[in-house]
């Protein structure tokens, strides 16, 4: 009995540590093959988005938390702005703005899936979302990524200090995940290993994380992990896989 408690003790310190390391240290085999397992995870990928970086036309001036902003429409209502990632950043050296809610979700405005919402289901006639936006000067959808908030003119947002998750703590890239709190409960740690070659900008098959972080799109075996700031790291993303399938080993 009490050589099994030294060694579940040291299977303890063992996962603290990778914990701690964040994605550079690979647990080992034996880790592997002993901890309990989630597999076939679907992984995707956030990060904090600068409005100077993203592709966009059109502007919209308006007051955050006091200050006034002249920002693209694309950072506050699009697909790969603020309001999908969480926080954005004005430029690389401006001010963090986060995205509150209040817009009711994203809507596809062309193809086939115009006016569903990313789980598929009717919502609104394209037309009419598109009207929506030209009663507040907004014609042009360059950088929405094929998604627009359903109602621009009640979303919220606010100027924060720094980036954290749904938690309050900072997030940390390649370590903070978002994750459905009935797969991964808040708090928890573990590794994710990458399937189909795909690995880390270190080139390591593995990655230690801890569930930082929930969204509204992200339900049952599907992640998201934090890369950092700015399009470099979306970059890198792409570079090593992209979005993934992962297997969870948890402590």
């Amino acid at each position: 009995m009490e050589r099994t408690k030294k060694i579940y003790l040291l299977r303890l310190l063992t996962i603290a540590s990778l914990s701690i390391i964040g994605y550079r240290a690979v647990a080992s085999d034996d880790f592997f093959k002993e901890s309990p397992l989630i597999t076939n995870v679907y992984a995707t990928a956030y990060y904090c988005v600068y409005n100077s970086e993203l592709p966009g036309t059109q502007t919209i001036t308006t007051a955050i938390s006091n200050k006034t902003y002249t920002l693209k429409a694309s950072f506050l209502f699009g697909g790969w702005g603020i309001a999908m990632q969480g926080t954005g950043k004005t430029a690389p050296d401006g001010d963090y703005v986060k995205y509150n809610g209040g817009a009711g979700g994203f809507v596809r405005l062309a193809g086939p899936n115009a006016g569903r919402n990313p789980a598929g289901q009717w919502v609104i006639e394209p037309q009419e979302l598109r009207e929506r936006y030209a009663r507040i000067g907004i014609t042009d959808f360059t950088g929405f990524g094929n998604l627009a908030l359903l109602n621009p003119d009640s979303a919220v947002y606010s100027t924060t200090s720094s980036l954290a998750g749904s938690a309050d703590r900072p997030l940390t890239p390649w370590l903070s995940i978002s994750a459905d709190p009935s797969l991964i409960p808040p708090g928890q740690t573990g590794t994710l290993v990458f399937k189909n070659g795909d690995t880390t900008p270190a080139d390591l098959p593995s990655s230690n994380f801890i569930a930082q972080d929930s969204g509204q799109y992200i339900k049952g075996k599907h992640i998201d992990i934090y890369l950092g700031e700015g399009q470099s790291v979306m970059d890198d993303w792409n570079r090593t896989g992209g979005n993934r399938y992962v297997d969870i080993h948890l402590p």
